[in-house]
């Protein structure tokens, strides 16, 4: 496997690559040579000059992405042209044009190309769905989703980022299908609490949204950029005859008690939270190219959530109920 893109989420997903005997990270590419060559060397790699050269390598069985979105839809359509199975981060896109691009490219291909909802791959929402599915909640009625990060990323990188539902909601709308089913109509209200500047683009840190579903159920999310406690990321569904709540409150399942009281920590990044969710989405990832076998969510899987997330997306910088058939 390559590295295309070596930021952030490459450095991530390498640490939990190396957890696993059937992938070899072999080479790596960035447009920013430096940076590439620094990665590759931790991990005993080569660094690319081009992505050309690294697509052209027939040693290279698949690529991972996670290069800013606004190029997923073309570097897949090299990648996909070039025979490499695809890995890249959510979202698969930042339009839905560009979605179409991408998926068209790798079914015209027949490679294989999963895009990074690791909460999918997660123990708690795996299980989750399965006790779903087998009927232990009766007919579902209700969903609640909370995503809310420690702290907002750079001004920068919020200005080009797609929006707050698109970028950071985008986990939790996909969830919302994951668990629960498809959402018809999504209605968002926001602000700018915690960065007032992007109230001047147009842009929110914090917003509520309600979700209307196809199976008649009703749900809410929150999300937003900034907890003075860590990581908060909650998923609840309600049945007829009981409720699922998904929440990681304790990150090393340890109290302390004092005559202050009781303290114990929380999950401070989704490094921490979801390490053990990355690292099966890279393992399923690898099992499906190996064996053969469909990945999952695929490609036409994360247009669905994308165009979720745009919907909410528009309603929230509208101010007006969307119908997500109505998008694209």
């Amino acid at each position: 496997m390559a590295l295309i893109g070596a930021g952030r989420m490459a450095r991530a997903h390498a640490s939990n690559a190396a957890d696993l005997a059937q992938i070899r990270l072999a080479a790596v590419y960035d447009p920013v040579p430096d940076r590439a060559a620094e990665l590759a060397a931790s991990l005993g790699a080569r660094s690319a000059a081009s992505l050309e050269e690294l697509l052209d390598d027939p040693a290279i069985d698949a690529v991972l992405i996670t290069t800013p979105t606004p190029t997923h839809a073309a570097v897949i359509a090299s990648a996909a042209a070039a025979g490499k199975a695809i890995f890249v981060e959510k979202p698969i896109a930042d339009s839905l044009d560009a979605a179409d691009e991408a998926v068209r490219a790798v079914e015209a291909a027949g490679v294989p190309c999963q895009v990074g909802f690791q909460r999918r791959h997660d123990p708690a929402y795996r299980a989750a769905r399965q006790r779903i599915a087998a009927g232990e909640l009766g007919r579902i009625e209700g969903f609640r989703g909370v995503g809310r990060d420690p702290q907002p990323p750079a001004f920068a990188f919020l200005l080009t980022s797609g929006g707050l539902l698109v970028d950071m909601g985008i986990h939790d709308l996909d969830s919302a299908r994951f668990l629960v089913g498809e959402v018809t109509t999504v209605q968002a209200i926001g602000a700018a609490l915690i960065e007032p500047r992007l109230a001047q683009h147009g842009l929110f840190d914090t917003a509520v949204a309600t979700l209307q579903f196809e199976n008649g159920a009703l749900g809410t999310l929150e999300v937003a950029l900034r907890t003075a406690y860590g990581y908060d990321i909650r998923a609840e569904v309600l049945g007829e005859h009981g409720r699922i709540h998904i929440e990681t409150d304790i990150q090393h399942h340890l109290r302390m008690y004092t005559r202050d009281g009781v303290c114990h920590d929380r999950p401070q990044s989704f490094v921490e939270r979801f390490k053990e969710a990355y690292v099966a989405e890279l393992r399923a990832f690898a099992q499906a190219v190996l064996g053969g076998l469909p990945v999952t969510p695929d490609a036409r899987d994360a247009r669905a959530s994308l165009r979720l997330a745009l919907a909410a997306q528009r309603s929230l910088e509208t101010g007006r109920s969307v119908r997500v058939a109505d998008v694209g």
